[in-house]
């Protein structure tokens, strides 16, 4: 397997990992599907910015493994589903989710004014259902801020960081501020994602 990208990077998939009160030892639901089949993965306009190419290692379908920590408990493992690809004449890329627990869509546009990612998160059911991000790409590393989120101990940011990246593979963990983003501590849960068919 070629190696394509070491680099550290931080982007945006906000909620998609949200799970119940649920122990390691219950049973995992299956996983939401769409009622509609998976859309195709359409190219990259070539006549877009070329900072656009910042998001082409996700693009294509992923089955993703996420563990998920809670204190006290022993760490919950499950399996779902990623289906990435570029919609709005190329220039616009929409990340579908389809988990056992919660199923959405994340959308992410460039601003070349700014030379900033922005976008919306949507994942029905919950309290707060959309989550804006910014993101900026900048020292190979690409930093998301996912607003709206909250627990026990206040608001916070959530931070996603996507590493180890290659041709058919790449790892996430997630993060968490408290305080705006001045620190940033350990989150609840990290992701292996693997190309469908390899």
């Amino acid at each position: 397997m070629t190696r394509i990208v070491k680099t550290t990077i931080y982007v945006s998939v906000a909620l998609m990992m949200a799970v119940p009160s649920l122990s390691a030892a219950q049973e995992i639901p299956a996983i939401r599907y769409q009622p509609d089949p998976d859309s195709p993965i359409l190219a990259r306009n070539p006549s877009a910015p070329a900072a656009l190419s910042e998001f082409d290692f996700v693009i294509g379908d992923w089955d993703a493994t996420i563990t998920w920590s809670t204190e006290g408990r022993e760490p919950l493992v499950y399996n779902a589903k990623w289906h990435n690809h570029w919609v709005v004449d190329g220039q616009v890329v929409m990340q579908e989710w389809r988990g056992p627990f919660i199923t959405g869509a994340e959308l992410r546009a460039f601003n070349s004014q700014t030379k900033t990612w922005v976008g919306q998160n949507i994942y029905p059911g919950g309290a707060e259902p959309w989550h804006k991000t910014t993101a900026k790409f900048a020292n190979d590393m690409m930093m998301v801020t996912i607003e709206g989120n909250s627990d026990e101990r206040g608001t916070y940011l959530n931070r996603e960081t996507y590493y180890d990246i290659m041709t058919d593979s790449f790892k996430m963990k997630s993060e968490r501020s408290y305080d705006g983003g001045e620190t940033w501590e350990e989150g609840t849960y990290e992701m292996t994602c693997r190309r469908t068919g390899t």
